[in-house]
């Protein structure tokens, strides 16, 4: 048999993620430069402006997009690269909903993200994942959303959350770091990054409030006022219509009764 070593050699699983412009592209540029690493970027939004190299591809449709992300995984597996950067992995979820009807799209998306992930996995490159803020996790040991989006978070070993600033420049925060054992003594090794603290735990679940902020968006272009009921009724309809998957209902009933309207306004 054939037993497998750890140690600080082990391939990094990074997730980083914060608000819109809060210097998630930089700070994995930095990330990399500090740890030695040689990445090329998946930039699904077309936002990563850092001097790390980016491939050309083609997100036309679900189907283009799906296809070539495998492919260039695939040529990137057997390229000197050590290290994958998908920048914009929230925005990827959705362009993987399929055309299909009813659920059947979702299905599919979760398939294809499913597959995306083993082949990113199987490609033995370092991995960062770099998303928008409603990623957030809301975690502890005993217990991992089932949201697709989320899953991420249990292959990820190092956690960051980046941020701008009173100074106007851009910081980041450690959200969990997975300890690595040596061979010298057992000694944990510590992230390179470590004037962090730890972000306190909170109720405010970010991916119902991200829903909750596009339920706000539907009740105002109907013409009526944000309300507990208007956004539970538009909530309603959008699952029946199949906007919403009916999965997040339970989730997303129950931030609208906690925190809305007074969150979304």
């Amino acid at each position: 048999m054939r037993l497998k070593k750890r140690g600080q050699n082990d391939l990094k699983k990074v997730l980083i993620y914060g608000a819109d412009g809060s210097g998630k592209s930089t700070f994995a540029e930095e990330y990399c430069r500090e740890h030695n690493l040689h990445p090329v970027v998946i930039d699904i939004d077309d936002t990563n402006y850092t001097n790390m190299p980016i491939l050309d591809l083609d997100f036309g449709n679900d189907i283009k997009t799906y296809n070539n992300i495998k492919a260039a995984i695939s040529e990137i597996a057997k390229s000197e690269y050590d290290t994958i950067v998908l920048d914009g992995v929230t925005s990827l979820l959705e362009m993987l909903v399929s055309k299909a009807k009813g659920l059947k799209k979702y299905s599919d998306r979760a398939e294809r993200f499913q597959d995306i992930l083993r082949a990113m996995m199987s490609s033995r490159k370092n991995l960062i994942f770099i998303g928008q803020a409603d990623m957030e996790v809301i975690y502890n040991e005993e217990f991992q959303s089932n949201k697709m989006v989320i899953k991420i978070n249990s292959i990820v070993n190092e956690k960051y959350l980046t941020l701008k600033t009173d100074k106007g420049g851009y910081s980041h925060k450690v959200l969990k770091y997975r300890a690595v054992e040596t061979n010298d003594d057992d000694v944990d090794v510590e992230p390179s990054f470590t004037t962090a603290e730890k972000i306190q735990p909170t109720d405010v679940d970010p991916v119902s409030l991200n829903y909750c902020k596009t339920i706000k968006s539907h009740v105002e272009s109907a013409g009526l006022e944000v309300t507990k009921g208007n956004m539970k009724r538009c909530l309603t309809r959008m699952v029946n219509n199949g906007e919403i998957d009916k999965d997040m209902r339970p989730d997303i009933l129950r931030f609208i009764n906690k925190h809305c309207p007074e969150a979304v306004i």
